[in-house]
């Protein structure tokens, strides 16, 4: 029998040539920034067990615990550089790789969940540019999910934008940061699980960020006021197989993992992030400490986005051509073409539908 030894991705034979064949068995390391209980986490691990089913236990992860083998900051050179073999995490983290993948930070064009990690898949396998970028990192692009919509956690009530005047905030993406550093905020770098910590310790005021944040980082312990400001999803988490670890697998265990993550991001994705995000919302309705869980009205919604412009669509393109992503403008247009491909893509929308519970208390 066929056999891979340890998380180094290359698949031995009998004889020990390596090369590889039909009935390879391999085992490959995980590391994720995705703690257990998340809607990331049911995304990460709808794809892991779909890959150990279709390939009968020839693939198997060794699911190593969140945060545990590498930071988040560091889990793509953890990949790269051979001591894992697969990981998950959000790109925003290290965006010199993954300007490709950060088209997801540009507000308010993304409102659809599943159009964006649709788009965000066909991307990668179909646009040469995208693609190339992935390559030359030495990565082999999976999945690239949105993480939620993007709900604003404060001390006190922010209702329109010039309430975000002098509050420091942690924000994910680069597009969104420049749309509430240019409200008046003050834009503070840090990882999620060191956003409690930064509330609690007066680093930050508050946070723009997913139903993960108040719900399992606890966020909604310290702050009360939560709010959707209506600019959609804003960060992503990016799944990647090390290029090694993928030219390593003979072509039948190939075609299972490239099966498995065209499915995933057809819908199984968003079937088990939807899933998990709506168990999230009992606790935002039980917690005492959460006064509010609202929605901006739309036309302050719209006022924001009209005075914006095209403006941050223009600074993408800027930002990913100087982070080595040829044709950037080419790359933003296939992927606004996706969105509009897959604008009908039906959905549930678990952040949209705890805020009509809230209000329905």
């Amino acid at each position: 029998m066929l056999l891979v030894a340890g998380c180094s991705g290359v698949v031995a034979d009998d004889d020990g040539d390596g090369g590889g064949s039909a009935g390879a068995e391999v085992e490959l390391t995980l590391v994720t920034s995705a703690i257990d209980g998340t809607p990331n986490a049911a995304v990460q691990d709808a794809y892991l067990d779909l890959v150990e089913e279709r390939s009968d236990g020839r693939i198997s992860f060794e699911r190593t615990e969140a945060y545990s083998l590498c930071n988040a900051q560091e889990i793509v050179d953890c990949v790269r550089d051979g001591r894992a073999d697969i990981g998950v995490t959000i790109p925003d983290y290290t965006p010199q790789y993954f300007p490709s993948t950060s088209v997801v930070s540009i507000p308010f064009i993304g409102q659809n969940w599943q159009a964006i990690m649709q788009s965000l898949y066909d991307l990668h396998v179909d646009n040469a540019d995208a693609k190339a970028m992935m390559d030359s990192n030495g990565l082999h692009h999976l999945s690239t999910w949105p993480v939620g919509r993007a709900l604003i956690g404060s001390p006190t009530e922010v209702t329109e934008p010039s309430d975000l005047e002098g509050l420091s905030l942690r924000v994910s993406g680069p597009l969104g940061q420049q749309l509430f550093e240019d409200a008046g905020a003050n834009i503070v770098a840090l990882p999620a699980n060191e956003a409690y910590e930064g509330v609690e310790r007066g680093v930050v005021d508050g946070v723009a960020a997913g139903m993960d944040f108040p719900v399992n980082y606890k966020l909604m312990e310290l702050l009360p006021h939560w709010t959707d400001p209506g600019i959609g999803e804003y960060s992503s988490f990016g799944m990647w197989l090390s290029a090694d670890a993928y030219d390593g697998l003979p072509d039948d265990l190939k075609t299972i993992v490239d099966d498995a993550a065209a499915e995933l991001s057809s819908g199984l994705g968003a079937e088990a992030f939807n899933g998990t995000a709506a168990d999230q919302c009992p606790q935002m309705l039980e917690a005492s400490t959460v006064e509010n869980l609202g929605q901006w009205d739309e036309s302050v919604t719209e006022q924001w986005r009209d005075e914006t412009g095209d403006a941050l669509l223009d600074a993408w393109v800027d930002l990913a051509t100087d982070q080595g992503l040829d044709n950037a403008q080419g790359v933003l247009d296939d992927y606004l073409a996706g969105l509009d491909e897959y604008a009908d893509a039906e959905v549930d929308d678990a952040t949209l539908s705890c805020v009509e519970q809230f209000a329905n208390r």
